[in-house]
């Protein structure tokens, strides 16, 4: 390690705050004389690692700094980095921001071979992360439930990692001509789409409506479609848990 002494950026817990503290980070990064791993790092939300002997720096989200570190992800590197890195920050692994953080370091330089270095722990990191936030928001793109409520639609999940962002365009290019809401109740985070124009995200309100009484008669026919289909002499609960887990049966219309 250098003598110049560490630095934690600390961030709000959203992709645009881990984005911001990143390009925060190369600007701290440019002014230490011997740069070494581990001198910055990158603490998401009220998740700080006391150090008696770091500097701390509060960073405030900024949608212009989060841009440009992606332009330049783009750019400098390759789109391919650019989808790892967006996906890997959707997950909710508090080493996220110092797994990008180092993965960018490594990669600015080499460019999109950088996807190729499988032996370097950062781009082991961002993979692994990318992949597991790929996979959920395949499964929640089949497995959410829309109510009608008359103006809108409206979907509550409770995914594991942010999956919204991932989800977005799937459901805008099979329902442009719908006024939808997808809320994110562990998140407070809402998906809302107004007919025929592009969607946009609510933050820190409770979106939640009880569904439970207003169900329409499609929601009806589909859990008596679901319920009478199935061959009970053929039932296996444990190859129906591996096709649809119960986390995210909570919000199902065949299984509530």
């Amino acid at each position: 390690m250098s003598n110049y002494p560490s630095l934690i950026l600390q961030c709000e817990d959203s992709v645009e705050g881990i984005l911001t503290a990143i390009y925060d980070a190369f600007v701290e990064k440019n002014k230490m004389p011997e740069f070494q791993d581990g001198d910055i790092s990158i603490a998401i939300g009220d998740n700080l690692n006391v150090n008696l002997f770091a500097r701390e720096i509060q960073v405030k989200t900024d949608l212009n700094k989060a841009q440009k570190t992606l332009s330049s992800i783009q750019s400098k590197i390759s789109y391919h980095a650019y989808q790892n890195i967006m996906s890997a920050l959707c997950h909710f692994a508090l080493d996220r921001g110092d797994a990008a953080l180092g993965y960018l370091i490594k990669g600015f330089p080499m460019g999109a071979r950088v996807s190729e270095a499988l032996a370097d722990p950062y781009v082991m990191r961002i993979m692994e992360l990318s992949r597991k936030v790929d996979n959920e928001a395949h499964l929640f793109s089949g497995f959410v439930r829309f109510h009608d409520l008359g103006k809108f639609l409206y979907s509550e999940v409770e995914p594991k990692c942010n999956v919204l962002p991932k989800v977005m365009e799937h459901f805008e290019d099979r329902m442009p001509n719908q006024h939808y809401v997808i809320y994110d109740s562990r998140r407070k985070m809402a998906l809302v789409h107004p007919a025929f124009q592009k969607s946009f995200f609510a933050y820190g309100e409770d979106f939640h409506i009880d569904v439970s009484q207003r169900r329409d008669e499609f929601e009806v026919l589909w859990g008596k479609y679901f319920e009478h289909i199935a061959i009970q002499e053929r039932k296996n609960p444990r190859c129906q848990n591996n096709l649809i887990p119960k986390w995210y049966r909570k919000n199902m219309v065949e299984f509530s």
